[in-house]
């Protein structure tokens, strides 16, 4: 399998293991009557508009390293510059929630954080870890898979290693808070 296949495994493997913490995580709650909505919260819009904007930014990463591969990419100045720009991209847009919630901590007394809020915020990050630590073993596994023989890494893969475990790690907190919308 190639090392790209095994990025990719390992970032869907710290994707899933985050949904599945975030939903183990969250205490459930009783149904609604079929005629009650809740309204979406800022916080909620937040995290859905995050994870929207960082999924279609880090896809657009990915492509980058598709194209170029890694050491391509690597090599060529204009590819790496735009691979790292976009990752860096990704890591501010999965900051939105952290944003609205400084927001709304120091907003006035109309817009408080109320009690679900802080129950979801507290149990949100519950799988950033894990799914971290994950993605870092599936790394693992497909580079040494990869260059058993040679007995080394290249720093290409190293380099792409970093960055996926970052942006697995702050996709924690928004799927995390919208999983805790779905069950709260």
């Amino acid at each position: 399998m190639t090392v790209v296949l095994w990025a990719v495994l390992a970032i869907a493997v710290g994707f899933v293991t985050i949904v599945v913490k975030a939903r183990r995580a969250m205490p459930p709650r009783p149904p609604l009557p079929p005629d009650v909505e809740l309204p979406d919260t800022p916080l909620q819009r937040a995290s859905r508009w995050s994870l929207g904007t960082g999924l279609f930014l880090a896809a657009l990463a990915i492509g980058v390293v598709a194209v170029h591969g890694p050491e391509g990419m690597m090599a060529n100045d204009n590819a790496r510059l735009l691979f790292t720009a976009l990752v860096v991209a990704v890591l501010v847009a999965l900051s939105g929630p952290g944003i609205v919630v400084a927001k709304l901590r120091t907003a006035g007394e109309g817009a408080t954080i109320d009690e679900r809020d802080r129950t979801i915020l507290d149990r949100a990050p519950a799988a950033q870890g894990l799914g971290t630590i994950l993605t870092l073993a599936v790394w693992t596994v497909g580079l040494m898979e990869r260059f058993h023989a040679s007995r080394a890494v290249p720093l290409d893969y190293v380099f792409l290693l970093f960055w996926s475990c970052l942006v697995v790690y702050a996709l924690g907190l928004p799927v995390g808070i919208l999983v805790g919308y779905r069950r709260s």
